[in-house]
């Protein structure tokens, strides 16, 4: 097992296909600190289309977060895109 560390740079974007359903909650509002202390103004989560769940799960999240002022399905440029969510981070 390799023992080193590795810092990431800050994203706006969190892809949650990597992850258990079980982590995404505690996951999405990680996130969402991390962006409101990086320095974002905004941030998109990509929970793919499927069933609908981790969408709704994540617009769960979104709604019950303090630091978050607004979210839509798809991005500014793209809100027809159902597999993505985009939000608004208060100032």
């Amino acid at each position: 097992m390799n023992k080193d560390i590795h810092f990431l740079d800050p994203s706006d974007e969190l892809d949650l296909h990597n992850f258990r359903p079980s982590d995404v909650s505690g996951l999405i509002d990680e996130f969402i600190w991390s962006c409101k202390e990086s320095g974002f103004h905004a941030g998109a989560i990509i929970h793919g289309k499927g069933t609908g769940n981790l969408r709704e799960l994540t617009h769960s999240r979104l709604k019950n977060n303090k630091l978050v002022k607004a979210f839509q399905v798809g991005g500014t440029g793209n809100i027809g895109n159902w597999g993505k969510t985009t939000f608004e981070l208060i100032d």
